[in-house]
């Protein structure tokens, strides 16, 4: 029992401990998106129903032992293909599609060893139960999922921090062979095994189903896996968009998730209606008052928030799954339904959605859903009939939950109700709002444009009547960090400056350079350009001064260090970092290997300006860091006092080893600082957000 026990606990830990390894290691080719996790956990979820299906055709076509020699020479196949693992990423990824390029990448590397451990769960637990007839099968499935919740959590805090990503996909590898071993003793063990004890059992009398399958039940199970795990996604896009998208963000709410799995498949004592469904319904309640108040609350509260109404959620989910759960003999179709319930809801919310909404309402989508979990599945049919409540009480819920949509919907539009313009896409959600003001300000403007990516303006732009003003705004005013940077320049007012910008928004910051040679900007989302064109056009205004302009899609590290190697270095004399979506950081953009990529873009007298504007995330000591470790002084410049009528609150670092151009500034000023070195150097294969989260 100990052997089938293992190697279940082991299969599961693999299972989940690859995922984070896999996304780690593609994340920076794709801008350090969030997305890039949710397009994993697709084809994590498709493979796991695939991994799914196999079992259940093995276990409906052979007998145990046949099983088991299958397996066991497709695995030792496995290693022979794919191992050790490898990343060999395409340096011209199209932008355009991201989403294939991954679903590709993970093909060529993980597909056939995923699928194969994933199906370790129901297969291992059907040979369990022709070997142990009389022993309770299900709660091996309890077991499975702790093994993938250590798998998850010993990531972010044990094999991150500690292992380089060749190491983990090393130790992985070495784990998939040990995985390939024990097979073969399970394998033995079957042999073995008496033709009498090995006999299937008869139906479960503890089962609330028989062992026939019905229309009704497959359409339960595949409802309540779907709606957990669009509720799981939902969430954790949310919560990864205004942070960073880092392994931790990711692991979180997938652990929850788990672990919820966990509580309901262990007893059936820790799933008790009485109890989480007055939850749920305080839990969508907070929802909707997060909806209208997040912004105003701490990143702590905001991502709480939404991971209690995720486990409240899925705990109502899953309790409700194993209530509905079907005799042993029916265990891998029951598997193969569920998984099929949670790869739809994973392609709703990476594939479908998008294409349907043009903000994250699935989020909301999701939250209605558990609404109707419990119409359907609790309450009509076992919890007012237990009570004798009469079918008024039935109506009234209903209708509760017809407006509380109603409600969440409202709120949900009433939050953009300026919005003249609004696209979704791989890197998230860009909308153009038209603001108009009561009065003409001091440079004569009425209206104004504003772009916002996530909760985060990207540039404005000003209009007298319909004529647009070419102004220095937003965060790229005069006074800014940038603006400083590029105003008290050594080369400023003799031959002009060329200037990078990684992260172009509306392209703002030309406003600045109009007396400048030209400038480049490195931009990663196609719709960011169809927007600027459209709506903005600054490029054309700065144009129009004699100012070149380029500018190259992709990921902007990537770019710079594709031209160093065609011989494009010291192309600069000032070099902006400005590529955050929202609030959320690319932490690949904030490394020591970054900086080594700036810097050798920098001409001798070169200036560095970092955007460390964040709610959330305290960036300047990690910038400061770097700052020293590249050899270059350092200041900050906060003009949160100092802001312009047409500008907001920015926050940048400066960087220099120009001693003329370090000179310029007046330490003794308030919104100018020298900084002082603390923290340590964030690097490709360490870095820690917890030492900077505000």
């Amino acid at each position: 029992m100990l052997r089938f026990a293992f190697q279940i606990f082991l299969s599961a830990f693999l299972l989940f401990q690859i995922q984070p390894i896999v996304a780690r290691f593609i994340l920076p080719s794709f801008g350090g998106a969030s997305n890039v996790w949710t397009i994993c956990l697709v084809f994590f979820q498709v493979f796991l129903l695939i991994g799914y299906l196999y079992a259940y055709l093995l276990d409906r076509w052979l007998p145990p032992v046949k099983q088991a020699l299958v397996h066991s020479a497709l695995v030792a196949m496995a290693i022979v293909v794919f191992l050790p693992i490898d990343f060999n990423i395409a340096s011209d990824i199209d932008q355009h599609a991201p989403h294939r390029g991954i679903v590709l990448l993970l093909l060529a590397s993980v597909g056939l060893p995923y699928a194969l451990i994933s199906s370790s769960g129901p297969l291992f637990q059907s040979w369990f139960r022709s070997r142990y007839p009389n022993n309770d099968t299900y709660r091996l499935y309890a077991l499975s999922n702790v093994g993938s919740l250590l798998g998850l959590l010993s990531y972010p805090f044990l094999i991150e921090p500690l292992l380089t990503l060749g190491k983990q996909s090393l130790l992985w590898s070495i784990g998939f062979g040990i995985y390939f071993l024990w097979t073969l003793t399970c394998f033995w063990s079957l042999r073995r095994a008496n033709p009498v004890e090995a006999q299937p059992d008869v139906p479960d009398s503890r089962s609330p189903l028989s062992a026939t399958l019905s229309a009704k039940n497959i359409v339960s199970w595949i409802f309540l896996a779907g709606t957990a795990t669009t509720l799981l996604l939902a969430t954790t896009n949310k919560i990864t968009m205004d942070v960073a998208s880092i392994p931790f963000l990711w692991v979180l709410p997938l652990s929850l998730y788990l672990i919820t799995f966990i509580i309901s498949f262990d007893k059936p004592k820790w799933y008790d209606r009485s109890i989480f469904i007055p939850l749920l319904l305080a839990a969508c309640l907070l929802g909707l008052l997060m909806l209208q108040i997040e912004l105003k609350l701490s990143i702590y509260f905001q991502i709480g928030s939404y991971l209690i109404i995720m486990f409240v959620g899925c705990m109502v989910c899953h309790g409700e799954l194993y209530r509905l759960r079907p005799n042993a003999l029916l265990l891998t179709r029951y598997y193969l339904f569920i998984s099929f319930g949670g790869a739809i809801g994973g392609i709703f919310v990476a594939l479908i959605a998008p294409l349907l909404f043009n903000d994250y309402f699935e989020l909301h989508l999701s939250w209605v859903a558990l609404l109707i979990v419990a119409t359907l599945c609790v309450f009509p049919i076992s919890y007012f009939r237990k009570n004798r409540l009469n079918t008024a009480v039935q109506v009234s819920w209903v209708l509760c939950a017809v407006v509380y949509s109603f409600l969440l919907f409202t709120v949900a539009k009433s939050l953009r109700s300026d919005v003249v313009y609004q696209v979704r896409g791989f890197y998230g959600v860009l909308k153009v709002s038209d603001t108009r003001l009561t009065e003409k300000n001091t440079n004569g403007a009425d209206r104004y444009l504003t772009l916002s990516h996530g909760s985060t303006q990207h540039g404005r732009l000003y209009f007298d009547n319909e004529t647009p003003l070419f102004l220095p705004t937003a965060y790229y005013t005069h006074n800014s960090g940038v603006g400083m940077a590029i105003s008290n320049h050594p080369q400023a007012d003799q031959t002009g400056l060329d200037v990078g910008v990684v992260g172009m928004g509306v392209a703002t910051i030309s406003a600045l350079c109009t007396q400048c040679k030209s400038i480049s900007f490195y931009e990663i989302d196609p719709n960011i350009l169809a927007v600027e064109r459209d709506w903005f056009a600054n490029l054309e205004m700065l144009n129009e001064h004699g100012v070149e302009s380029n500018v190259y899609l992709g990921d902007g590290r990537q770019l710079l260090e594709s031209q160093i190697a065609n011989g494009m270095d010291k192309q600069y004399d000032v070099l902006a970092i400005d590529a955050f979506s929202s609030d959320s950081i690319p932490v690949h953009l904030l490394t020591m290997e970054a900086f080594d990529i700036y810097t050798r873009q920098l001409r001798p007298n070169g200036v560095l300006a970092v955007h460390v504007s964040n709610r959330h995330l305290d960036l300047v000591n990690v910038v400061s860091s770097l700052a020293s470790d590249s050899g270059y002084e350092a200041v900050y410049i906060d003009n949160t006092e100092s802001q312009s009528e047409l500008g907001v609150a920015s926050h940048w670092v400066l960087m220099s080893n120009d001693k003329e151009f370090m000179a310029s500034f007046d330490l003794s000023k308030e919104n100018i600082e020298e900084l002082a070195i603390t923290g340590f150097t964030w690097t490709d294969q360490y870095s820690n957000l917890f030492s900077v989260l505000r």
